[in-house]
């Protein structure tokens, strides 16, 4: 197996050694900006798929955020401005990142340009360290340099523009890499480290949590079973705590996670999610037929049902060739140059089954497979199978270098380096989104009701609600047009004024004034966490009119009235087990250093 000092011990000077260590991994930086330049040009690709989405979620985010909420959980503007649980269902990891760069100074789409931009350099190395494992730093730059510029990972980004999602494939090297890291040396420290990896897999995206949970998972499988066959054949026994950490590592990632899946979990009912499953979102509509898989051509439109999509499915050219060589050789001999035999296997039998599952032959696993459709598009599993064919690549380098260990240092070049410059020469076409200019208002709340007023079918429903809301339901589109401030408090019904009301994004104040019984309507979705009180006394909310409006009565008299949001039972738990998953990872890392430094001859460094 490869390792990244092996052969630099007697290159020189400290700094010539390590300039020599790292200078594939500076080209793996420098062959990946341009992939990125688009992000560093004026104005924003706001054509693309989500867009919109990508900047308004983060004002939304914000909005809660500065609002004392530390853990988002609701849009207040979405739904025509009713507000909705987005951040529920929405794993935020992502929008905690856009809003680092957004307290930093920069505006919103420009926070959001720093994430991408992120997400591409967080990749790109993730999968330059997860080859290394295996192959020469050469091979390694084409593993990274195939990940990057896969038209899927292009496509997710200049297309969709679905960042949670970008962001937890950019992710999922890291994710690997740790698992890795622990199996071959289980210990605490390392334990703490893939629990913390895979927590933030799954705190990127949902969608994407379950479409690499199998990846995950199966790769872990075959490193057990490989350890028993192995161990039993050698007969050294197993190594026991590689999978007792292991374990450790999985709950643990569970525990830092559950601030996010416990309430997602429970309370995901509360929400109408038939609206993303059915229709437009209906996985029945979105399967790929093989042709699509090697047809190069690209374009800026939607997925549809059959085969007049208007985006792209390719696998592109070169990866997939370069993994055909690869796997042949693994086919072919009892061993593989470079890297395991059983890898090469695993990552063949990936991509088999995830261009599989995207097929219409595939329909009837669709159809009793748990959870899949959430999943919306099966297409999303190109993300698998552009994983498997980067991690493919170094194979076919090690095979067109006439069966050269691609795991030597030396090991795939000079192919490799003509490998990796036509893969950017050839994948630049893909990197020409249509940028347009930026309007203030695209940075605002107010840019959400544009959104909804273009696309009504957008517009989320909560289970109290009967039907999605119509523009004449809700008086405060007139308000985000008009900038004017929200009025969310009304009089539904009695003899009463409102003298005095404010709203934020978490909380309405009301000042009410009546000379009998009313009741006060709240232009907010009636949803679990939302609490009312009237002159400081705690009193019932309930849900109204075919929107499912926040209700409650008034006695008569002058009354200040406070709604807020706050937490529920499932997300307090969520919290506290996140709290103790913390408190996990620093046990085992203090506890990992105090071993080491206790016993002797430990070197720190």
């Amino acid at each position: 197996m490869a390792t990244e000092d092996r052969s630099f011990v007697n290159a020189g000077p400290r700094e010539d050694r390590w300039f020599a260590r790292s200078r594939h991994l500076w080209l793996v930086v420098l062959l990946t900006l341009p992939a990125m330049l688009p992000l560093f040009a004026p104005g924003y690709f706001l054509k693309a798929h989500d867009a919109p989405h990508s900047i308004f979620f983060l004002i939304e985010f914000d909005s809660a955020f500065r609002a004392g909420a530390l853990w988002p959980v609701w849009a207040p503007d979405q739904a025509v401005g009713f507000g909705y649980p987005t951040f529920l269902l929405y794993a935020p990891l992502a929008y905690f990142i856009g809003e680092a760069f957004h307290l930093l100074g920069l505006g919103f789409a420009a926070a959001i340009k720093a994430t991408w931009a992120l997400g591409f350099l967080l990749g790109g190395v993730g999968f330059y360290r997860l080859a290394r494992r295996w192959f020469s730093p050469a091979a390694s730059l084409v593993a990274s340099l195939a990940f990057t510029y896969a038209p899927y990972h292009l496509l997710q980004i200049y297309v969709r523009s679905a960042l949670a999602e970008f962001m937890a494939l950019a992710w999922l090297p890291w994710a690997v890499l740790a698992l890795l890291a622990l199996w071959e040396d289980p210990r605490p420290r390392r334990a703490a480290l893939a629990g913390l990896a895979l927590a933030a897999l799954a705190l990127l995206h949902t969608v994407s949590t379950l479409l690499f949970a199998p990846l995950v998972g199966g790769m872990l499988v075959a490193l057990a079973a490989r350890e028993v066959l192995v161990g039993r054949r050698g007969g050294q026994g197993v190594r026991w705590p590689a999978f007792g950490w292991t374990f450790a590592a999985l709950v643990l990632a569970f525990l830092l996670a559950s601030i996010f899946l416990v309430p997602m979990l429970l309370e995901r009912g509360y929400v109408a999610q038939w609206q993303w499953v059915k229709e437009t979102y209906d996985y029945r509509l979105h399967f790929v037929y093989p042709a699509q898989f090697l047809d190069p051509g690209w374009g800026y439109g939607y997925s549809v049902a059959g085969i007049d999509d208007g985006m792209s499915f390719q696998l592109g050219l070169l990866p997939l060739l370069l993994a055909a060589l690869g796997g042949a050789a693994a086919l072919r001999r009892g061993e593989v140059p470079a890297a395991p035999r059983w890898l090469a296997l695993f990552l063949l039998l990936t991509t088999v089954l995830a261009l599989f599952m995207m097929t219409p032959a595939a329909a009837g696993m669709w159809d009793v497979l748990p959870l899949v459709d959430l999943i919306q598009f099966p297409w999303r599993l190109l993300a698998v199978s552009a994983f498997a064919l980067a991690l493919l690549a170094p194979f076919g380098v090690a095979s067109l270098a006439g069966g050269q260990d691609a795991g030597d240092e030396e090991g795939g070049r000079p192919w490799a380096w003509v490998i990796a410059i036509v893969i950017v020469l050839v994948s630049l076409p893909f990197v020409s989104p249509e940028i347009v200019p930026l309007r203030p208002q695209d940075e605002l709340p107010v840019s959400i009701i544009e959104f909804e007023l273009t696309y009504s079918d957008m517009r989320g429903m909560t289970r109290w609600a009967e039907r999605p809301p119509l523009n004449e339901d809700s008086p405060l589109i007139g308000q985000y047009l008009a900038g004017q401030p929200l009025q969310r408090a009304a009089i539904l019904s009695g003899d009463g004024e409102i003298l005095a009301q404010e709203a934020g994004a978490r909380s309405v104040v009301a000042r009410v004034r009546a000379p009998g019984p009313v009741e006060l309507l709240f232009y907010t979705y009636y949803f679990p966490g939302w609490r009312a009180a009237v002159d400081g006394r705690p009193v019932e909310i309930q849900p109204s009119g075919p929107n499912g409006l926040i209700m409650l009565r008034l006695p008569p008299g002058e009354h200040d009235v406070r709604l807020t949001f706050g937490a529920t039972p499932p997300r307090t738990i969520g919290a506290i087990l996140s709290g103790v998953g913390v408190l996990g990872v620093v046990a085992l890392l203090v506890g990992d250093r105090r071993r080491r430094i206790t016993r002797p001859g430990v070197n720190l460094r």
